[in-house]
């Protein structure tokens, strides 16, 4: 046998111990890599290939052994508080809607069919290898991107939004900015090797989606997706994922930023709508009967709620509670403080910091580029999601209401929430063991290491 087959074989032997078959590849890469460097030491003291080769695998060990032992810590991480904390926003979300829609006055449309559907699209997501986003990713980028425009398009307006009709199936553009953030990451994941070059081309990779969701219009979408395509940008230029000088490279960004952010300012003080619905926000009781009614409802039926049991109606809306457009989607949240207290927008919003938490948490756990960047991207999605929601049920909202995930009614953000939830949760399984296709800076931990000449092997991963 050839000095090199048997270092193959070595590696071979070892992988054959370990059952997570996902892990083999880069297990195998780095013991033979570490084999062939120390054949190469042994062979610069004299000793030839054959020799220097058996010399090294004898100083690695037994094969089956240290298979053995690799294979009690290299295995998936299904981290099932963040699956479990998923079920309960999916059953919350269930059961709340099915009470909202017992409601005298409401539309009649719970169904189990999208949660069931939600289920499928979560689990598909999870167990999928989600590496495939970045072998795709400029690619996933330009689909989503032509798959935007061809719906505003061919999209039709009703109600001030544009929404996308074929038979019995109506998706409203405006729940596009939960899938933008994702794209860009990807985008920015792809260009991440240009430098200052790949900074440039990001920014204008941004306008495209910007444009896009201007146009549907969705202000909150437009929001939601500037603040997280501009963290992701300069969480990647942090960590140097682009190669250049972090202050010069944050002044690329951050500047024309600051300049947006000032023409943004100059607009809506120039347009009336925006001051209006600025200060309706602030103090909605001098038009309580006109853009105002909805803050002065919401506001109300809180200040009427009990800690646990249904609140008081408050006399100025009359006693059907509550009737206002559209409350079960944007008011959930709402209705249920006014019907069962306090108790239940307390305990929906614990379970939402809790998952927020946890995600971030892992978020900063990834060992790869691919890993951190998709996490981090449906992390910033879910959060600003909860926040704008939260901040309009308390009766305060500037934006209007996206979603709260997987509790407000709406089928399409549903499924989208649960498919991007399942590709996180895909990355916290397994991204221990992802290694990103091209050399970046960030460095995979190695599972061998010295201590005074000796070979340590980390069976920690």
């Amino acid at each position: 046998m050839q000095p090199f087959d048997e270092i193959k074989q070595y590696c071979n032997t070892v992988c054959e111990q370990i059952r997570w078959k996902k892990a083999h590849n880069i297990i195998a890469e780095e013991i033979e890599n570490h084999l062939c460097d120390q054949r190469d030491a042994y062979i610069s003291q004299g000793e030839d290939e054959k020799s220097a080769t058996q010399k090294a695998i004898l100083q690695m060990g037994d094969a089956v052994s240290i298979g053995m032992e690799l294979d009690k810590t290299h295995k998936p991480k299904p981290q099932w508080t963040m699956i479990t904390l998923t079920a309960m926003l999916m059953l919350i979300g269930m059961l709340s809607n099915y009470f909202i829609d017992s409601f005298e006055y409401s539309l009649a449309r719970f169904s189990f069919a999208p949660y069931i559907i939600a289920l499928t699209v979560f689990l598909i997501c999870y167990l999928l290898d989600f590496s495939i986003l970045g072998k795709y990713a400029k690619y996933c980028y330009f689909v989503i991107l032509v798959v935007s425009v061809t719906g505003l398009l061919a999209g039709s307006p009703i109600n001030g939004r544009i929404w996308f009709l074929t038979g019995r199936l109506s998706v409203s553009l405006s729940y596009l900015p939960l899938i933008f953030p994702l794209a860009y990451s990807l985008l920015v994941y792809a260009l991440r090797h240009k430098g200052y070059k790949g900074i440039i081309l990001c920014g204008i990779g941004y306008i495209p989606f910007a444009i896009i969701l201007l146009l549907v219009p969705s202000f909150t979408g437009f929001a939601l997706f500037t603040i997280s395509a501009l963290a992701i940008l300069c969480i990647s230029i942090v960590k140097g994922w682009f190669g250049i000088d972090k202050k010069r490279g944050l002044l690329l960004v951050l500047i024309p930023a600051l300049i947006a952010v000032i023409a943004a300012i100059i607009y809506i003080i120039q347009n009336p709508y925006f001051l209006n619905r600025l200060s309706t926000a602030i103090n909605p009781y001098p038009d309580r009967n006109g853009s105002g009614y909805i803050h002065c409802l919401v506001r109300g039926l809180l200040a009427n709620s009990k800690f646990a049991g249904k609140g008081i109606v408050p006399v100025q809306f009359g006693s059907n509670v509550p009737i206002v457009l559209a409350l079960d989607t944007d008011y959930i949240l709402t209705a249920l403080t006014h019907n069962f207290g306090w108790v239940a927008f307390i305990g929906i919003s614990v379970v939402i910091i809790a998952f927020s938490i946890l995600g971030l948490y892992y978020v900063t756990k990834q060992k790869s580029v691919l890993g951190t960047i998709v996490s981090l991207s449906i992390m910033l999605t879910f959060v600003l999601q909860a926040i704008i929601y939260i901040i309009n049920n308390l009766g305060y909202g500037i934006l209007s209401a996206l979603s709260l995930p997987l509790v407000s009614y709406g089928k399409a953000a549903l499924v989208i929430n649960s498919a991007l939830i399942g590709f996180m949760l895909s990355v916290f399984r397994t991204g221990d063991i992802l290694k990103d296709s091209i050399k970046s800076p960030q460095k995979i931990n190695s599972i061998f290491s010295y201590d005074d000449g000796k070979l340590i092997i980390n069976f920690k991963g």
